[in-house]
C-alpha cells in the first residue's frame, strides 16, 4: 500500500500521517487484497478540519470519502466509517455481481423438474370465443400502437 499525505494550510505532522497511516491499513486490509494507493489531504479552514481520503485500487475503483469537523483526528475517524461502509458496499458488489444474472434452466425432462408430476396441457382440447380472440386483437393492436 502506497501512502501519500498532503497538508494545505497547516504544518505537516508525523503523529498525524502516523494516525491516519494505521487506521486506513487497518481497515483497507479486511476488505481489499490488491494493491492500493492511497492520498489523504488534511486541510485547515477556519475552525474546520477536513481529512479527504482518495483510495485508487488494483481492482479498477476508486473511492473518495471527506469529513470536517472540529478537530483532525475526529475528522479521521469519522472518514474512516465512511470509508469503511463504502468498502464494504464495494465488496458485497464484488461478492454478489454473479448471483444476480446466473438464470437456473430448467429441464422438463429432469427427473426433479417441479411440475413434471402434472399431467401436460394440451392447447389444442381447450375452447375459443369469438369474443375472446377479438379482445386479444384489439389487445394486441394497442400494444403494437
Amino acid at each position: 500500500m502506497q501512502f501519500r499525505f498532503a497538508f494545505k494550510h497547516m504544518d505537516t505532522s508525523p503523529a498525524l500521517t502516523r494516525y491516519a497511516e494505521e487506521k486506513i491499513t487497518e481497515r483497507v486490509n479486511k476488505f481489499v487484497t490488491k494493491p492500493i494507493e492511497v492520498h489523504v489531504i488534511f486541510t485547515v479552514d477556519n475552525l474546520n478540519h477536513t481529512a479527504r481520503c482518495t483510495l485508487s485500487g488494483g481492482d479498477g475503483f476508486n473511492l473518495e470519502v471527506e469529513h470536517a469537523c472540529g478537530d483532525m483526528y475526529g475528522s479521521i475517524d469519522h472518514m474512516m466509517d465512511k470509508l469503511t461502509s463504502q468498502l464494504k458496499r464495494h465488496k458485497e458488489k464484488l461478492k454478489g455481481h454473479k448471483s444476480k444474472r446466473q438464470l437456473r434452466l430448467l429441464d422438463p425432462m429432469d427427473k426433479n423438474y417441479a411440475f413434471s408430476s402434472q399431467p401436460e396441457f394440451d392447447i389444442e382440447s381447450e375452447p375459443v370465443d369469438a369474443e375472446d380472440i377479438i379482445k386479444f386483437e384489439r389487445a394486441r393492436r394497442r400494444i403494437a400502437q
